[in-house]
């Protein structure tokens, strides 16, 4: 067999893959990888864990209001007519959503605290007997598959996706260190797992699948609640233990790039 014979099927069976994909897939890792990450990664590199956490708060606050929200806007006549049992969704309802968005995640997050403030001694215990982490890691679960799906898809509106990824990635750190402070042992052994290949799964039916832009504009507003919500309950910790500059460089200095760009 021929170099050009070797080439020719080389070429109809693997087509060539463009570096918008490429960074596609690196982001789709980073993201995924941002769950798997020691927890003594941070201080190891000599950055502690709480600037980090502030200054991933300030990104994900910025990213929400500098770009998600007037993405919603751009999005928000999708909505328009749509009839949810007896009532016809306006176009402003898309804030709504985002509102339902960040009480649901409040919801949840009263509800495994109330949980782990009464058994705070208890050991591991058979799967079915907790099914309150199961609903806490179910949801984000859903959330981190949107947030696959969104930057294979490319609809977020940004110019950069890189910017998307990045941003997902620093909030989710967040997302994890909450997670494992409130179910710890389940966590660790199955909990980091699932929101991890959530992401994949996510970015998978992504790849495969366009979903409509009802359905789109509703994922987002949900997301976007639940952005603003966990990044002020998670990656701002309490004010004796937050720092304000970090947040302050991670605020501004994303919010410059996202105006640039």
């Amino acid at each position: 067999m021929t170099d050009q014979v070797r080439r020719t099927m080389f070429a109809a069976f693997a087509p060539p893959v463009d570096s918008e994909t490429v960074l596609v897939a690196i982001l789709v890792a980073a993201v995924t990888v941002v769950h798997l990450l020691p927890d003594e990664l941070p201080d190891s590199a000599g950055l502690p864990r709480r600037y980090l956490l502030s200054l991933t708060g300030g990104v994900s606050i910025v990213y929400a209001f500098v770009h998600l929200f007037p993405e919603l806007d751009e999005r928000r006549d999708a909505l328009e007519g749509v009839s949810v049992l007896v009532w016809s969704l306006a176009a402003h309802h898309v804030y709504a959503i985002a509102f339902v968005g960040l009480a649901l995640f409040y919801g949840l997050e009263r509800l495994a605290t109330v949980s782990r403030d009464r058994e705070v001694d208890r050991r591991l215990e058979p799967l079915s007997e907790d099914p309150i982490f199961w609903v806490h890691v179910g949801s984000f679960a859903v959330y981190n598959a949107f947030i696959g799906y969104a930057l294979v898809r490319g609809e977020t509106g940004a110019d950069n996706v890189a910017l998307f990824g990045v941003a997902m990635a620093l909030h989710l750190f967040g997302n994890d260190e909450a997670m494992e402070q409130h179910h710890r042992e389940l966590y660790a052994r199955f909990g980091k797992w699932i929101l991890a290949g959530s992401v994949v799964v996510g970015a998978a039916a992504g790849a495969l699948y366009a979903i409509g832009d009802v359905a789109f504009a509703t994922l987002l507003a949900l997301l976007t609640g639940g952005i603003v919500f966990n990044a002020i309950k998670d990656e701002l910790p309490r004010t004796r233990e937050s720092r304000f500059w970090p947040f302050a460089a991670g605020s501004v200095g994303y919010g410059v790039l996202l105006l640039i760009l």
